[in-house]
């Protein structure tokens, strides 16, 4: 659990220094803010056990590409896989990214598993080109 806080504060402390977005852990609060900047939400499951969930954190989430692109084009919320919010959707492992449109309140795309940056860019275009939010 320590290591997973280290690397989310990690994050949060970076993000705050490059100017990059700041993640979130509740999704009424997305909601209002991707409503407001015509964005999508990312929602990043997690676990503080899931070598693979560490391995996004590090080589995709820190892809200057990856984080250039969430932040043009998502909102993007943190869960637990314990918490209540991966429960709500369903999610039966780590890591999973569900992509919400806070529009019609519904999960329009989901991936799983651990991808390099250049996967995970290409599917999160495929699912953010699908919605009536916005073009990627």
């Amino acid at each position: 659990m320590r290591k997973t806080l280290k690397i989310l504060l990690l994050i949060l402390i970076f993000g705050v220094f490059t100017g990059a977005q700041t993640w979130l852990n509740d999704l009424k609060e997305a909601e209002r803010i991707a409503k407001k900047e015509n964005k999508l939400i990312l929602i990043y499951v997690y676990s503080e056990h899931c070598p693979y969930c560490h391995q996004v954190e590090e080589f995709v989430f820190g892809d200057e590409r990856v984080e250039k692109f969430l932040k043009r084009n998502f909102i993007v919320v943190s869960a637990d896989v314990k918490d209540e919010l991966s429960r709500r959707f369903g999610v039966f492992g780590t890591p999973s990214f569900l992509v919400y449109d806070p529009l019609s309140g519904r999960v329009v795309g989901r991936l799983f598993g651990s991808l390099d940056a250049e996967s995970f860019l290409k599917a999160l275009e495929s699912v953010c080109n699908k919605t009536n939010v916005r073009r990627c």
